[in-house]
């Protein structure tokens, strides 16, 4: 019988070792890879839901600025307004406008902002339709408050019959993100600013 000197090579033991070894650093590296990726994905969502934000906040504002504005002098409906419907008024959940944007005394723009609370979207209604302001569901709440011409403050100037009083208008938009780990991340983020309409 002949016995080989000097073979070399791995063990049996060896090789397992060595693929365990492999096995728990590919784990580790893959976890790392996992997590990473996930606060990629969340920081992405949260940026998203920023940026919805605030470009509702400036579409809203440009409008409420403008809102009274009368150059003729014959817009008699120019200002905020109620019309008679919850998501057609000038309350804590929507707000109603009209200006004559050229001057033709006819309040030709007619806009209302309002949270439609079922789809959870900021609803603007331009005239006699209505279409989202944002395109998903990212916004949670949106609230309205006045500012009247003594000081106080009236979350119902419709109701109470502020509406020519009315100085200036805070508005706060909420959202969270959805989708993807929104379960692992429900924060919300309150984004509020406060509006003088420059013609009442």
């Amino acid at each position: 019988m002949n016995q080989v000197q000097n073979a070399k090579g791995f063990t049996l033991i060896e090789l397992l070792v060595a693929v365990a070894i492999s096995s728990i650093a590919l784990l580790l590296v893959t976890q790392v890879f996992i997590s990473t990726n996930k606060m990629n994905t969340i920081q992405e969502n949260v940026a998203s839901v920023q940026q919805d934000i605030r470009a509702a906040m400036d579409i809203m504002s440009t409008d409420i600025m403008m809102a009274g504005l009368d150059p003729s002098g014959s817009a008699a409906d120019a200002g905020f307004v109620n019309d008679g419907t919850d998501d057609d008024d000038t309350d804590s959940n929507s707000i109603s406008l009209k200006y004559d944007h050229d001057g033709d005394g006819v309040s030709e723009v007619d806009r209302c902002y309002y949270y439609d609370i079922a789809n959870q979207r900021l609803m603007v209604r331009n005239g006699g339709g209505s279409q989202p302001l944002t395109t998903d569901d990212t916004i949670s709440s949106v609230n309205f408050s006045y500012t009247l011409a003594d000081g106080s403050i009236d979350a119902t100037p419709d109701v109470n019959g502020n509406l020519a009083d009315i100085r200036l208008i805070t508005v706060q938009i909420c959202g969270k993100i959805t989708g993807t780990y929104a379960a692992d991340h429900p924060n919300t983020y309150c984004f509020s600013r406060t509006i003088k309409p420059r013609n009442l």
